[in-house]
């Protein structure tokens, strides 16, 4: 018996390398999540006992991905989106209902219909909303492909400017003047 414990440990001891050499191989990999292997022990006990035996070997119980937050990196490109938190961008292998995925990698591109794409070509999924901003619909089912518009809008000459200033109490203050108001200001160079 001896002899299956120790064995058991040295098995435990190679997924947990083969585990880390995975994490370290993926290190730079981007929206990369880490993982952990999970042991339990293995308890024995006998038909006839009336007491288990702890301390027999141990065994995987499991490999858990850890979704904690990881660091955010600038980058040159627009489109490269991080998610502070938990939580995952939607995509869609076609702009029509087909396969779901869940990913935290941001690279994103913009495709030749003005579609952010995914690097496999699938689409990053939004919900609707009005032209204020406010959700319409909520819900898997309700998500869209998100098409970047043509123009974002027309660009008009600023009309007026409302400027407020605090100067330093011991500021010079020209006195030939009482008040100062919008209609009344006072002009300074």
């Amino acid at each position: 018996m001896s002899f299956y414990t120790a064995l058991s440990g040295l098995k435990a001891s190679q997924t947990e390398l083969a585990v880390i050499s995975n994490n370290v191989a993926n290190v730079g990999t981007t929206g990369f999540k880490k993982s952990a292997a999970e042991f339990g022990d293995i308890v024995s006990s006998a038909p006839l006992q009336s007491s288990t035996t702890a301390g027999q070997g141990t065994r995987l119980r499991g490999i858990a991905q850890q979704f904690t937050q990881g660091g955010f990196e600038n980058s040159e490109r627009s489109l490269d989106l991080a998610i502070s938190g938990q939580g995952f961008f939607v995509t869609r292998s076609t702009t029509s209902n087909s396969q779901v995925s869940y990913t935290r990698n941001g690279s994103f591109r913009v495709d030749s219909q003005r579609y952010v794409v995914d690097s496999s070509g699938a689409y990053l999924q939004v919900l609707p909303t009005d032209s204020r901003g406010t959700l319409t619909a909520t819900g898997l089912s309700s998500t869209r492909s998100l098409q970047l518009p043509l123009t974002s809008g027309t660009s008009s000459a600023t009309q007026t400017v409302d400027l407020s200033i605090t100067f330093p109490a011991d500021a010079d203050v020209p006195s030939s003047r009482s008040v100062y108001t919008a209609q009344n200001p006072y002009a300074f160079d």
